[in-house]
């Protein structure tokens, strides 16, 4: 567990130095968050995922991705949107049993190749305590993969998917029988890039 706990306190280091990236759209885009959840463990650090409900309409029905969802009216600002999404979709009150890393970079919506006026701002947090997830009906099925796993180059595959009827290979991570890619993919890149950067710099 010591490992491990080094391991997060390095990545919060880091971290702390990253200025996420803003995305401007024109007019009044939708504004979304998710939880990038890390859960130090004494193997490694283990990165939260749910496997999300096949749901009819859901651009990203089935897909594998981070607890989140829309911001409400009554949510005071976005943060207040991942904590309130995650405590309805699986049951984690990161208020209490986790701690706030850092901010990421923004990532517009993209869903079935075309992008969305939908700006989505990523949150890493650490788990302070074990937890026992309790997904609700949005959510099939939970998952921790290592940050190690993740972070290994040679653990990245090229996945075909057909968007409106045409062949694209896109760059995933399979993990047992799953596969994560699309913007889930891209926020693990992103979390994994500025950590990089910042120790670097």
């Amino acid at each position: 567990m010591e490992r491990s706990r080094r391991k997060l306190e390095s990545l919060e280091r880091a971290l702390r130095r990253h200025r996420p990236q803003r995305v401007a759209l024109d007019g009044f885009p939708t504004r979304a968050a998710v939880g990038m959840i890390l859960d130090p463990r004494p193997d490694d650090l283990h990165l939260f995922f749910i496997h999300r409900a096949e749901v009819d309409g859901d651009p990203w029905s089935g897909h594998m991705g981070f607890p989140g969802g829309r911001m409400d009216p009554e949510d005071p600002d976005v943060l207040g949107t991942v904590l309130r999404e995650v405590d309805e979709e699986v049951g984690i009150d990161l208020g209490r049993e986790g701690r706030l890393i850092a901010a990421l970079d923004e990532i517009q919506g993209v869903a079935r190749g075309r992008h969305l006026p939908l700006v989505i701002s990523p949150f890493v947090f650490a788990l302070e305590q074990p937890v026992e997830p309790r997904p609700n009906h949005e959510v099939q099925s939970v998952l921790w993969v290592p940050l190690s796993f993740l972070a290994a180059p040679e653990n990245e595959s090229l996945v075909e998917h057909r968007i409106d009827g045409q062949p694209m290979r896109l760059p995933a991570y399979v993990y047992g029988e799953r596969t994560i890619w699309g913007l889930t993919f891209r926020m693990i890149r992103s979390l994994l890039e500025a950590a990089s950067r910042a120790t670097e710099g």
